[in-house]
C-alpha cells in the first residue's frame, strides 16, 4: 500500500470512529485507583478498547487520568468537596444534609452540562452515556440538544427494596426518583439482587428498552488459585480460622453484624480472625464495636486492596459473610462463589436466585440472624461441609457468570444498533 493510500485509510479509519460521552458523579474507581467496585472502569475500558473515543465528565477531583487507562480514554473533573464534607456530618441534622445533597445535585447538574457543551464544540459525540442517579438528567438533555442517543446505567438500586410508603420514599430519595425515570434509549440495569428491573417497571419505564444483565467477572484472578495455607502464610495469618467480608464500609451493609457474632464464637473457637477488606465512613465505628465488646484482637481492618490483590484474600477465608440490608449479590459475593468459599448470607432481594440454602451456601432469613453465632461455629467445626458449600458455589459460578468481555460485547452490539437506527432516520 502506498503511503497516500495508507493515510487516507488512516484517516478514513478515524473519521468513523465512533465517540461517547460518560457523566457520572462516580469516579473510576470508588476506593482509589484500582480499589472498589470494578464496574465502571471495565465499562471505560470496554469501549476504549474497541476503539471508541471515550470522553468522561466526573464530579471528583481523582488522581487518575485518562490516558493512565487508555489512550482512547480523556476524563473531565470538577468537584465540590465542601459540599460533599457537609452531607457526611451527622451533626448537622437531616434538613441541613437535604439542603447540602440538593445544592450538589443542581450544581452537578450545571457544571457538567456546561462542561459538555463546551466539549461538543470540539468534539461530536454519537451517544450520550448518564451513569447512576446523577448523571442521567443532565446525559438526557444533552442528547436532545444533539440528536444522538442516549444510554442510563445504574449499579442496582436501593429504591425499591427498603421502602414500605412509596409517596415518602419518592420525596426522601427524590435524586433516585428523577434518575431512574429518565427516558433513556436504552437502559441498563444490573441485576446485583436489588429487583432493579421490578423498581423500572414500577416507574412506567418502557422495559423493552431495558437490559437487565449481571455485571461482567474477571476470571483471569480466579481460575487458578494457590492453596489456602499458602495464602494465609502470605497474609501473616498463619493457621487461624479466617471469616472475610469484603465490602465499601457504610452503614447499610451492616459489616457490624458479622463484628457482633464474634464475641460468641471466639468462646468456642479462640483462634478466629475476622478479615473486613474495604474503607468507608463507618471504618471508625466499627473499629470502636471491636474494642467495645472486646475483640479487637480478632478483627483485622484490611482497608481498601487493589483488585488484583483480593482473591488471596478470598483463598484464605474459610468462610465469606455478607450481611447487607437491601441484597447481598454485590461484586464480593459474585467473587466468593467464584473462589469456591463456604459463604453464610442473608435472604433478601434476589440472594436467593444465587445461593440456594444448604446447597451452595447458607442463607439465612432476617429472623435467624440471632443464630449467626451458632451456624458459623457448626461450619468451622465441619471443613467436609464446608467443602462442598464452596465447590457447588465455584460450579454454580462457571456455568453461569459471564466474563466483563462477554458483558461488555452485549452492551457495545445494542449501543451500535442505537447509533446505527439514528443515522438511518
Amino acid at each position: 500500500m502506498s503511503h497516500t493510500a495508507r493515510k487516507k485509510s488512516n484517516a478514513e479509519r478515524k473519521a468513523k470512529q465512533r465517540s461517547v460521552l460518560f457523566i457520572s458523579a462516580l469516579d473510576v474507581w470508588s476506593l482509589g485507583n484500582g480499589k472498589g467496585g470494578p464496574a465502571l472502569y471495565n465499562t471505560l475500558i470496554g469501549y476504549a478498547s474497541r476503539g471508541w473515543k471515550v470522553y468522561f465528565i466526573t464530579g471528583n477531583r481523582g488522581d487518575i487520568s485518562g490516558h493512565d487507562l487508555h489512550e482512547n480514554i480523556n476524563i473531565i473533573r470538577f468537584d465540590a468537596p465542601w459540599l460533599k464534607k457537609l452531607m457526611k456530618i451527622k451533626k448537622i441534622g437531616f434538613f441541613a444534609k437535604a439542603i447540602a445533597k440538593a445544592i450538589w445535585w443542581f450544581y452537578f447538574q450545571i457544571v457538567s452540562f456546561v462542561i459538555a457543551i463546551y466539549m461538543g464544540r470540539k468534539h461530536q459525540f454519537d451517544v450520550v452515556y448518564g451513569y447512576e442517579i446523577y448523571g442521567t438528567p443532565v446525559a438526557k438533555l444533552l442528547s436532545k440538544i444533539w440528536g444522538v442517543p442516549m444510554v442510563s446505567r445504574f449499579q442496582g438500586t436501593i429504591f425499591g427494596v427498603r421502602w414500605d410508603n412509596k409517596i415518602f420514599r419518592n420525596l426522601i430519595a427524590w435524586e433516585h426518583f428523577l434518575g431512574l425515570r429518565v427516558p433513556a434509549d436504552l437502559i441498563i440495569m444490573t441485576n446485583d439482587g436489588t429487583q432493579g428491573d421490578k423498581v423500572l417497571l414500577e416507574l412506567g419505564i418502557d422495559m423493552h428498552r431495558v437490559r437487565f444483565w449481571m455485571n461482567g467477572v474477571s476470571w483471569d484472578y480466579f481460575r487458578i488459585l494457590p492453596a489456602q495455607a499458602e495464602a494465609k502464610e502470605s497474609l501473616g495469618i498463619g493457621a487461624k480460622n479466617v471469616l472475610l467480608t469484603l465490602s465499601r464500609l457504610v452503614s447499610w451493609k451492616r459489616v457490624e453484624r458479622s463484628i457482633r457474632a464474634l464475641p460468641n464464637i471466639i468462646c468456642d473457637f479462640p483462634n478466629t480472625l475476622l478479615f473486613i477488606v474495604g474503607d468507608g465512613p463507618e471504618r471508625e465505628s466499627l473499629k470502636k464495636l471491636a474494642q467495645d465488646l472486646g475483640v479487637a484482637d480478632h478483627v483485622c481492618f484490611a482497608g481498601a486492596i487493589p483488585y488484583n490483590e483480593i482473591a488471596k484474600y478470598f483463598v484464605a477465608a474459610d468462610i465469606f459473610l455478607s450481611f447487607y440490608d437491601c441484597s447481598n449479590v454485590g461484586n464480593p459475593l459474585l467473587e466468593a462463589m467464584m473462589a469456591g468459599k463456604c459463604i453464610v448470607t442473608l435472604n433478601n432481594g434476589d440472594t436467593g436466585q444465587f445461593v440456594k440454602n444448604g446447597e451452595n451456601g447458607i442463607l439465612l432469613e432476617h429472623e435467624d440472624l440471632p443464630r449467626l453465632p451458632e451456624v458459623i461455629k457448626g461450619l468451622l467445626a465441619d471443613e467436609e461441609r464446608r467443602r462442598y458449600l464452596g465447590a457447588n458455589a465455584r460450579k454454580f459460578a462457571e456455568e453461569n457468570f459471564w466474563t466483563w468481555e462477554e458483558r461488555i460485547r452485549a452492551e457495545i452490539a445494542e449501543v451500535e444498533k442505537l447509533v446505527a437506527r439514528r443515522a438511518g432516520k
